[in-house]
């Protein structure tokens, strides 16, 4: 007979199911979970089918220089496998050991990232686009026991380790250490490999799905981003979730029967495939499916919309890995047109949210099918674009749950959770999720854990941070961001960081950051200021050298992709609460209204002056040259391109 307890738990659950959102595909978490044995890892997955493979075919190469620049399904094994030896033998690191990854896009890069899961070491990829105190806040933050870099970055991690006063083991990527600064714990990677070894050291077999696989930063949405530990069966249950989507999908069945659990089907073997960037969790996810597939992967070390167009035409690249931003800057380049395209098969969005109307013009634009890919580091994928053969997402719409999520919309404010309509759409409201693939907690941050979670009728759910709405189908889509950080050309920009940099200066009194809008699907940050003279929002000369010193300090401190792209405005007081909280969302109407009250006499009101400078080593995204913004109340230059 059940006890009052389970009773009380049933009728929760019995309540708050009106209220849940699942997939159409009905599978049992439990039964996910138990779907492979807890021996089972990633880097077994991996380095199963890496010797299945064709040892001359090409795994990745670069885009521009796919003959010279290039590493095949061969040099990858052995180049692991030896290399896992050396980090253990020759550098002294031991099976859950840290070892940050600070390089850009590089043939070699997944040589590394394969090493660590074939030694249980934990690779710890590193934003290559960082300055020194960026890069000695994330040494400080993840405590790695050894760092492996790129050449071009050595300064950069050389500085933020004197910084945080550590001494320790530094692998130099590649080969180029004229006037590189080196010490005796500087040793080149080609040193590192111990050639002649088949299998991988004996920390391999040691490795269990409940132990970290790899460790990746969030993008910050909720404040300065954080580490996630990834564990091994988060993944291995992850791509259970997804072939037991596809299952349903061919058989038109929506069994929950995993027997024959396949991690990954080789229909992509033949299908050239292109990401913009190696580091994050898209990058990184590519890797692994395209090694697991048996596939090419091409790359660049920084976007650039004309020399992706020449690749796509010169080595048939099927299927594409990116941005909006930088899909829109392909469609937009004036050889669109004229370029051979047929090859494309697929595009994947990623990084940030995708409107109706671009997702159509992308898709035109490139003649080719265009889903948007909907994750988190701290969830890996959630959702599938296709629901049945023949029904897929419409544009703009995110798909449908994998199976064994749950998520549920509540109230932003209030938290309550909004009840789903049977015959429309329900929502906006936050989205979060429980499921068997979610995170546990970041790295060394446990009040940060604790807040990126609520407990509703007695379970624990993620909170997303996203605005969702979902259609009588169950389909998502992505409305809004429910935190107030700006997403910029698949970048996280966050507006505390920028505002408390501004107030190191004297001048400035109060600053608020807000997005306004930067053109090509995207928005840019914008400082609005408030001097400490009142009169200098009367002395243009006065608000020019201010915002050249504004600037100047951001470009000095901050990575590119963080820069005042939006500019800088003048105001008498930033809108706040009457206990100080700045009210951001009426910061930003008011600034908006400034610009486009001001946009007419742009031109009587405001001085520029542009400078370039090279941008830093990206993976992701192209910065492009920047330029220092000299606004009264409107940026240097506006942008009224849309899409």
């Amino acid at each position: 007979m059940p006890t009052s307890i389970e009773t009380m738990a049933a009728s929760t659950e019995a309540k708050l199911d009106s209220f849940v959102i699942r997939s159409p595909v009905v599978v049992d978490a439990a039964k996910l979970l138990a779907a492979s044995p807890a021996s089972l890892t990633v880097g077994k997955v991996i380095f199963s089918k890496l010797r299945e493979h064709d040892p001359n075919r090409v795994f990745v190469a670069h885009a521009m220089d796919p003959e010279h620049r290039r590493q095949t399904y061969g040099e990858l094994l052995s180049g692991a496998v030896g290399l896992a030896h050396g980090l253990i033998t020759n550098l002294g690191l031991r099976r859950g050991d840290r070892l940050a990854i600070v390089a850009p896009n590089h043939e070699h890069y997944h040589m590394v990232f394969f090493a660590c899961l074939f030694s249980g070491i934990i690779a710890v990829p590193l934003v290559p686009q960082m300055t020194v105190q960026e890069g000695t806040r994330l040494i400080r933050e993840v405590e790695p026991h050894a760092v492996v870099v790129h050449s071009s970055l050595h300064r950069v991690v050389h500085e933020a380790l004197k910084i945080v006063e550590q001494s320790l083991p530094v692998v130099i990527y590649d080969s180029l250490t004229d006037g590189l600064d080196l010490d005796n714990n500087t040793v080149l990677l080609r040193d590192l490999i111990v050639p002649g070894q088949k299998m991988p050291p004996s920390t391999f077999s040691e490795v269990h799905q409940a132990d970290v696989a790899f460790m990746l930063f969030t993008s910050g949405t909720t404040g300065t981003n954080k580490a996630v530990e990834i564990t091994h069966q988060m993944m291995i249950v992850n791509l259970a979730q997804a072939q037991a989507f596809a299952a349903s999908l061919t058989s038109g069945a929506q069994s929950d029967g995993l027997a024959s659990m396949k991690l990954l089907s080789d229909n992509a073997q033949g299908t050239p495939m292109a990401c913009s960037g190696f580091f994050h969790l898209s990058g990184t996810l590519m890797g692994m499916a395209t090694a697991v597939q048996g596939g090419t992967m091409y790359f660049m070390e920084e976007f650039d919309a004309g020399k992706w167009l020449d690749a796509i035409a010169r080595v048939k690249i099927g299927q594409l890995s990116m941005t909006p931003h930088n899909l829109v800057q392909i469609i937009k380049h004036p050889h669109a047109n004229s370029t051979e395209m047929s090859s494309l098969k697929l595009i994947f969005s990623i990084a940030a949210p995708l409107s109706a109307l671009t997702q159509v013009r992308i898709m035109e634009g490139l003649k080719a099918p265009v889903v948007q890919s909907y994750a988190s580091t701290e969830t890996l994928n959630l959702t599938s674009p296709r629901l049945r053969l023949d029904k897929v997402a419409p544009p703009g719409a995110i798909g449908w749950l994998i199976p064994g999520m749950e998520a549920m919309l509540i109230d932003p404010e209030t938290h309550e959770p909004i009840q789903v309509v049977k015959d429309g759409v329900t929502g906006p409201g936050e989205i979060i999720y429980r499921g068997p693939n979610l995170f546990s907690h970041y790295f060394h941050r446990p009040q940060e854990t604790k807040e990126a979670f609520i407990e509703i009728g007695g379970k624990s759910w993620y909170r997303m941070g996203d605005l969702c709405t979902v259609d009588q189908d169950g389909c998502l889509t992505v409305v809004d961001r429910s935190k107030e950080m700006i997403k910029t050309g698949g970048n996280t920009v966050i507006p505390t960081e920028l505002e408390s940099l501004i107030l190191r200066l004297p001048t400035v009194t109060d600053v608020v950051v807000v997005p306004v809008p930067g053109g090509d699907e995207q928005v840019v940050p914008c400082a609005a200021v408030v001097p400490q003279n009142p009169a200098v929002l009367d002395d243009t000369a006065a608000q020019t050298k201010l915002a050249k010193d504004i600037t100047d300090l951001v470009a000095q401190e901050l990575a590119a992709y963080k820069y005042l792209t939006g500019g800088v405005v003048f105001l008498d007081a930033v809108p706040r609460t009457v206990t100080g909280k700045i009210l951001r969302r009426a910061a930003r109407t008011k600034v908006i209204e400034l610009l486009n009250a001001h946009d007419d006499s742009l031109e009587s009101v405001t001085k520029a002056v542009e400078s370039s400078r090279k941008a830093r080593n990206s993976c992701s995204t192209s910065h492009g040259p920047w330029s220092v913004f000299l606004s009264i109340v409107a940026p240097w230059r506006r942008w009224r391109s849309r899409v």
